[in-house]
């Protein structure tokens, strides 16, 4: 690997942006791709790079890449990150790595025979509220874990899924796919395996715009016996309202909340954990980054440059990765098993 590391992208929608940023100051954009050439060429120009209106183009042209980054509708990050691979690069892909577990596990394979490696975005995890609450069940100074609470209602107008690939069960997947596999991540992050699940999901105002849901209820039971509940919604009137996790334990509550998992809330019965708890935030929420804006609605933390970063340190030092495939089929399993559990009431 040089010490320069190049970059193609695949993908010019609103997290493009995003990337070719962080590709800018970590490394060098060797191509951009997107099936809008108008698109791929407005972005491409902003970096004097290349163009192609295909993947098949690109990877034909040999060029000098190292990583490609997959930033294209949902349903083709797993076919378009194992041709990447198998034509000779490492891969950066966006939430969520498949839509399922199939998928997920083809990917894996590809890497595996290939040994090119799969980088997956899960930048939430970076979020200074959720490294507290990682932190917090590390050390285990909560006591017991009686509850825990994820709430996500957020806004998407209905121009978000007209003439979109949005709302489509084969390029979008879902709901917890698109807007809030975060939330699933750290779920499954925080407490390990699930041993059951149910789920209660409903399209109430959104008939006619997506082929899924637009809210649902979720109960899920770790193998470890602790309870979540999940609300989550898109239907939100005016902007996000709130993203949150609360860990109801035997010390007290604590909550990575807000409208982004950006705010710590802490209400404890141990004032000197309180206390200690609030030191520790005060050093690192300084870092706490304002959320995507895409114009007539807003997505998850802007923490893209933590996975830019880590990627740099895997493949320049090789320190090892935040996040592997294994989580990521994890998040991808649970999902499927939400929408199964849904399927079979």
């Amino acid at each position: 690997m040089p010490t320069s590391i190049h970059f193609a992208l695949i993908g010019c929608g609103n997290i493009a942006a995003e990337h070719l940023a962080q590709i800018n100051r970590v490394g060098v954009l060797s191509a951009v791709v997107d099936i809008d050439v108008a698109k791929a060429k407005r972005m491409a120009d902003l970096y004097q790079a290349p163009f192609f209106d295909s993947a098949a183009d690109l990877f034909a042209a040999h060029l000098p890449i190292d990583v490609v980054v997959i930033a294209t509708p949902n349903g083709l990050h797993a076919t378009q990150a194992i041709e990447a691979m198998q034509a000779g690069y490492h891969v950066l892909v966006e939430k969520p790595m498949a839509l399922t577990v199939d998928a997920a596990e083809a990917m894996h394979s590809v890497s595996l025979a290939t040994g090119k490696q799969v980088f997956l975005v899960m930048q939430n995890r970076f979020n200074p509220p959720v490294q507290m609450l990682y932190d917090l069940l590390q050390k285990q100074a909560l006591g017991k874990i009686q509850e825990v609470q994820v709430n996500c209602f957020w806004h998407r107008p209905a121009a978000y899924y007209i003439n979109s690939w949005h709302g489509t069960l084969d390029l979008d997947g879902g709901t917890l796919f698109t807007q809030f596999s975060h939330f699933i991540d750290l779920l499954c992050w925080l407490f390990g395996p699930v041993s059951t699940v149910t789920a209660q999901l409903r399209n109430r105002l959104h008939q006619g715009l997506m082929q899924f849901e637009d809210e649902g209820d979720l109960q899920i039971i770790f193998e470890s016996g602790i309870h979540a509940q999940m609300a989550y919604s898109v239907n939100e009137p005016i902007a996000n309202r709130e993203g949150s996790l609360t860990i109801i334990a035997e010390k007290g509550t604590v909550k990575a909340g807000g409208a982004y998992l950006n705010e710590l809330e802490v209400n404890m019965d141990d004032d000197a954990l309180t206390l200690s708890i609030h030191q520790a935030y005060d050093r690192v929420k300084k870092e706490v980054k304002t959320a995507n804006d895409y114009g007539h609605y807003q997505g998850s933390m802007r923490n893209h440059y933590k996975v830019y970063d880590a990627l740099v340190a895997t493949l320049l030092h090789q320190q090892t990765y935040y996040t592997t495939i294994e989580e990521g089929k994890n998040t991808v399993g649970l999902i499927n098993r939400i929408y199964q559990a849904r399927l079979l009431k």
